[in-house]
C-alpha cells in the first residue's frame, strides 16, 4: 500500500493534483540498471523525485518504479519520462527533479491513476 498526502498549493496550475508519498518508493534508471532516487510526490501526469543525480531539463529517461503492494509483493512499472525542471534541495547534495510521464502504456497509466484515486479517497 502506498501512503500519500495531498501536496497542492493554491497557485499550482498543474494538470493533476500531486500526492506526497510518506514511505520509501525507489526509482531506477531502467537502461543503466541503477538507483536514481526516491519519489517525493506522484500524480497521474508525473512525479517529483529526490536524487543525488542531475537530469537536464528536457532529458528523456526510462524509469522503473517499484510499488510495494499490501501483500508484501512488488509491482514494477516501466515509465517514460521527461525532466521538466530540476533544483537543488538546500545544501544537502540532493536535487528535486520534476518528471512528466510520456507515452505511458495503457496498463501502467490505469494502475497509476487507480493508486492516486484510492489514496485521494482515503484522505478525503
Amino acid at each position: 500500500m502506498l501512503m500519500f498526502r495531498r501536496n497542492r498549493k493554491p497557485a499550482d496550475n498543474r494538470f493533476a493534483p500531486r500526492w506526497k508519498i510518506d514511505r520509501f518508493l525507489g526509482v531506477y534508471d531502467k537502461d543503466k540498471q541503477t538507483f536514481l532516487g526516491r519519489v517525493q510526490n506522484l500524480s497521474v501526469s508525473g512525479m517529483c523525485i529526490a536524487s543525488t543525480e542531475v537530469l537536464p531539463v528536457d532529458h528523456h529517461i526510462r524509469l522503473a518504479l517499484e510499488v510495494l503492494l499490501d501483500d508484501g509483493s512488488t509491482e514494477t512499472f516501466v515509465l517514460r519520462c521527461r525532466a521538466m525542471w530540476a533544483k537543488p534541495y538546500g545544501n544537502t547534495g540532493v536535487n528535486l527533479i520534476g518528471l512528466e510521464f510520456s507515452g505511458l502504456a495503457p496498463m501502467a497509466a490505469a494502475r497509476i491513476e487507480q493508486l492516486v484515486r484510492e489514496q485521494a479517497a482515503r484522505q478525503a
